[in-house]
């Protein structure tokens, strides 16, 4: 039988990109309205890296419809240049840089305080980039034995991390900083979102985003979930100086950050596609599994 992967389309419709303005005003520091904000600092958060010189991260803020979304041009700039921000996406928001700057990558797990063996996901654009830094979805080799390509045509974009077999594409991902050793991943969670400026930005990008969700540790609770999601100032605050930026979403002209939204108050769904014969649920979040007994 045909491997499925390789039924793998080379895009899926994308939202429209918007022309430029004649003039591109740049990014700016916070406006009143976010140094507002950073004076609320959560009383438990601290810097994100020692001797900070309280310089704050650029905010840049997007039209939640992506009409506007020029002004990702240069948040993809700071990413080609490997800077660390934060982005919107269909669930938490997200910590990211660029997926084969080991500089970047070091910064990314010292900014989220995570084991150097701790496994990250990738932000990708379209399911080739899906068939690139994986080994695509297990093929249905008996009766009975879920199409795993079909499923994911059918929830992707979505809240859903799938956890598939890495191929020799994916970078490799640093163990141990001070050694400079490296190794090979094996898996690799991957992430196709349903949310318009995230998307955008992916566009602008030669390749995916390394990302973890950007939540502070005492908002965590016992099942997984958040308590809250954290403001833009409270963010700014914690990840401190090192943090480059954090792209925030503006619907109507009115301001609204992403902590104003309960429906990104859930993490994505986790799904195990390595095993050809079931889908483990790893963990349940905000994309519905109602399918997998269907």
């Amino acid at each position: 039988m045909k491997s499925s992967r390789s039924l793998v389309p080379t895009s899926i419709p994308t939202p429209l990109s918007v022309g430029r303005p004649a003039t591109q005003p740049q990014s700016s520091r916070f406006t009143a309205c976010h140094a507002k904000r950073l004076k609320k600092r959560s009383q438990t958060a601290t810097r994100g890296s020692d001797g900070d010189n309280g310089q704050e991260a650029d905010v840049i803020t997007v039209l939640r419809d992506g009409s506007d979304a020029w002004r990702l041009d240069d948040v993809a700039e700071r990413i080609s240049r490997g800077e660390v921000g934060i982005v919107p996406t269909d669930t938490y928001p997200a910590l990211v840089c660029d997926v084969e700057n080991k500089v970047a990558i070091q910064l990314l797990y010292e900014l989220k305080r995570a084991s150097p063996k701790k496994s990250m996901s990738i932000l990708v654009r379209n399911m080739s980039d899906i068939s690139t830094y994986t080994l695509g979805f297990p093929p249905s080799r008996m009766p009975g034995q879920p199409d795993f390509y079909k499923i994911a045509r059918k929830i992707l974009p979505g809240p859903y991390t799938m956890i598939l077999p890495a191929s020799k594409n994916l970078p490799k991902q640093i163990i141990d900083f001070d050694a400079g050793k490296s190794k090979k991943r094996s898996t690799v969670g991957v992430r196709l979102v349903d949310n318009v400026v995230c998307q955008q930005l992916l566009q602008r990008l030669e390749r995916p985003l390394l990302c973890s969700s950007a939540i502070l540790p005492e908002l965590r609770q016992d099942d997984g979930r958040v308590s809250s999601i954290p403001d833009i100032g409270t963010l700014s605050d914690f990840y401190g100086s090192r943090l480059g930026f954090i792209v925030n979403v503006d619907e109507d002209d009115t301001y609204i950050d992403m902590a104003s939204s309960s429906s990104l108050n859930e993490p994505s769904t986790v799904l195990d596609l390595t095993q050809s014969h079931e889908i483990e649920v790893v963990r349940y979040g905000k994309g519905p599994v109602d399918w997998l007994s269907s």
